[in-house]
């Protein structure tokens, strides 16, 4: 048995491009008449942020076996109700100063999209083992939320409401408040839990670990890791040698310490995980340009532009996404 693994990267906007790629290898699979559910298809999805939502959303089928939400419908998610929690009037220059001092997005838009989107679906509805990052701000740990197969067996996975776990996962400081909440079995614990990406922007390294573990006698394993794009602007000596913190945290400048760390983690994961022997790791990511380089910007011309983005990494990847199809439709 291949252990099939997919991760996706937290990127906000941005996760229309995995969201698109998952479309296209769904496009693919039907193709070759492989028509399985994602959560048939992979033993573990695993998510944080943008990508958290998309792994929750990719994790359900209905009890035909259908998918409960097709990719198109995600796509579309990105596409048509994204300046509901990025409204179109806070990209001034106003906003972004006053994010030095407070959130800048109320976090109300967002949970009214998760509950219409998630209703009451819980972790424990997955058709497949999950993996959701978040980071619990009073213990100052990694808090990972999980649904494991079979449930018997792990038990004591605390069970959390797929719109919380997606809240949580997305909750990057600055940009929206902690998530507060609770799991299913002990309301009156509440937890203060920020965006997974403070720790695992590329949650695929996670993802690997927790396959070992549900799967231990397992050998050989698959993962398919799909980033949100990463820049091409580096940062001189001649330009940051002079910077002090306001530059660092800069919003303007693509908050350069944040995106140093989160390139910096990513890319550790993705060397350690290409050279072990006995994963087959694909790694499907692009190059960004500066104008599709924001995670908050849900205007037409920004959801276009990601659109033609989106395209060209389908093209420059066309090769791994059709060993993709077919790993998971001949070994699966």
């Amino acid at each position: 048995m291949v252990v099939t693994i997919l991760s996706i990267d937290g990127g906000g906007i941005r996760g229309l491009l995995p969201a698109r790629v998952l479309q296209e290898i769904r496009f693919r699979l039907e193709k070759r008449g492989e028509r399985r559910a994602y959560s048939e298809l992979f033993n573990l999805v695993a998510g944080t942020s943008t990508g958290a939502l998309i792994a929750l959303a990719v994790s359900l089928r209905n009890k035909d076996g259908s998918e409960c939400f097709p990719s198109e419908m995600i796509v579309d998610l990105y596409k048509s109700r994204s300046a509901e929690i990025f409204p179109l009037s806070y990209q001034s220059a106003l906003h972004t100063a006053v994010q030095a001092f407070r959130n800048k997005y109320s976090a109300e838009p967002f949970e009214k999209l998760l509950l219409d989107f998630f209703g009451d679906k819980k972790l424990s509805d997955a058709g497949t083992n999950l993996l959701i990052t978040s980071f619990d701000t009073n213990s100052m740990q990694p808090h990972c939320m999980k649904n494991r197969i079979p449930k018997e067996k792990w038990n004591d996975d605390p069970d959390f409401l797929m719109r919380d776990a997606a809240r949580a996962s997305a909750a990057a400081p600055t940009y929206f408040s902690p998530a507060f909440i609770s799991s299913i079995e002990s309301p009156q614990l509440k937890y203060s839990l920020i965006d997974g990406g403070v720790f695992a922007s590329n949650p695929a390294g996670l993802a690997y670990v927790e396959a070992t573990k549900i799967f231990p006698d397992e050998k050989e394993f698959l993962i398919l890791s799909l980033g949100t794009g990463k820049s091409r602007h580096g940062y001189s000596f001649e330009e940051i040698h002079g910077w002090g913190y306001v530059e660092w945290v800069n919003p303007k400048k693509g908050f350069p310490i944040g995106a140093i760390m989160s390139a910096g983690q990513s890319e550790a994961v993705n060397h350690q995980l290409s050279r072990l022997d006995n994963v087959r790791f694909i790694r499907i990511n692009t190059i960004l340009h500066e104008n599709s380089i924001s995670i908050d910007d849900a205007g037409r011309d920004h959801i276009s532009t990601l659109l033609k983005t989106a395209d060209l990494m389908i093209n420059s990847n066309d090769e791994l996404l059709e060993e993709t199809c077919e790993i998971l439709s001949q070994f699966h």
